[in-house]
């Protein structure tokens, strides 16, 4: 008898014949490919930690798990990549508490004007029993996991024609805020014009006079080349930017334990990085936009801190207590 057998039906009898005998086919591994995303351009310390940080993943895994970053805003901005985060669009972004203060507005408190002291501060609260509740507050209200709380520095001022010793030199000045409710409110105080808009749109508004200010960490002004657009630079130390590595906990629930491990161990390394670079290079940034810009060393702090006050009652009014238990817990680490 003559058989005429399909290259299908091959396949099948040697897999039947394969688990006849007790044998089996190798599967072959797959590669996870996962999206990181962030607002910031190439070269800042966030873009390099995001490398660094898909660098270990990729190596902790064995390759399993590869990460692709996406700079510049090139899939979300700021608010709209902590959004992504939350709905598992995105698997990894860097945001900010105030940012996630949108949406449960108690997280606003990391924004509050003149809240930390100074780095050490910041290192108090959220390496210690802080950051771990707050890290455990967004995972359940949120669904987001923190993998590290990075220290961007302390924002400074930036005019286009303006020299800013005090509050009243920014009256009536239109300056970007990101879109945060704290920021808003904090710059309405001091009777500016506060403009939210993203980070990629600053430089041509300042170069063509739609706004007149600018705030931001040293670093970020030196990587937007705002120096270029802008003539005079307080340091004015008005608010600690945080900007955290964020994953969707439903993606993190879904990977292998050792994945999850490797995950973890990565962001920790670049996160830790990324914190101890900042900090070494703030007076570095500063001198690279005194090189060409006015500056004011010694503003009056004082007179900030007073204007701005209003501003942490309107976070409390929308915060309530749970936003006063965050303010304790950030006073409490200064001790």
């Amino acid at each position: 008898m003559r058989y005429n057998l399909t290259r299908r039906a091959i396949v099948k009898t040697l897999a039947a014949a394969g688990l006849a005998v007790g044998l089996s086919v190798p599967a072959v591994a797959q590669e996870k490919t996962l999206r990181l995303s962030h607002h910031i351009s190439p070269g800042h310390l966030v873009d390099v930690a995001s490398h660094q940080f898909a660098d270990l993943v990729a190596e902790y895994t064995d390759g399993a798990i590869k990460v692709d970053v996406f700079p510049s805003g090139q899939i979300a901005g700021l608010r709209q990549g902590a959004e992504a985060v939350q709905l598992g669009t995105v698997d990894f972004v860097w945001s900010d508490m105030g940012t996630l203060g949108n949406w449960k507005p108690e997280y606003g408190f990391v924004s509050l004007p003149f809240l930390f002291a100074d780095d050490d501060h910041f290192e108090a609260f959220f390496g210690g029993e802080g950051g771990a509740e707050l890290a455990a507050a967004v995972q359940d209200n949120l669904g987001i996991e923190a993998l590290g709380f990075g220290n961007a520095g302390f924002r400074v001022v930036a005019t286009r024609d303006t020299a800013v010793h005090g509050p009243a030199d920014m009256e009536a000045l239109r300056i970007r805020v990101p879109e945060i409710p704290v920021y808003v409110g904090a710059f309405k105080s001091v009777n500016t014009n506060p403009t939210p808009m993203a980070w990629g749109e600053v430089y041509t508004a300042l170069q063509t006079g739609v706004i007149d200010a600018v705030e931001n960490p040293a670093e970020g002004l030196v990587n937007g080349a705002m120096q270029e657009v802008t003539g005079h630079l307080s340091k004015t130390f008005h608010i600690m930017t945080d900007v955290n590595l964020f994953a969707n906990g439903a993606l993190m629930a879904s990977l292998s334990e050792e994945h999850r491990d490797a995950v973890r161990r990565a962001s920790a390394i670049a996160v830790a990085e990324f914190n101890a670079k900042t900090r070494a290079n703030a007076q570095k940034n500063w001198d690279i936009l005194a090189e060409t810009m006015e500056t004011v060393d010694n503003p009056d702090r004082a007179a900030f801190q007073k204007a701005m006050a209003p501003v942490w009652d309107e976070f409390l009014g929308r915060a309530g207590d749970a936003g006063q238990a965050w303010i304790d817990k950030v006073s409490a680490a200064s001790k």
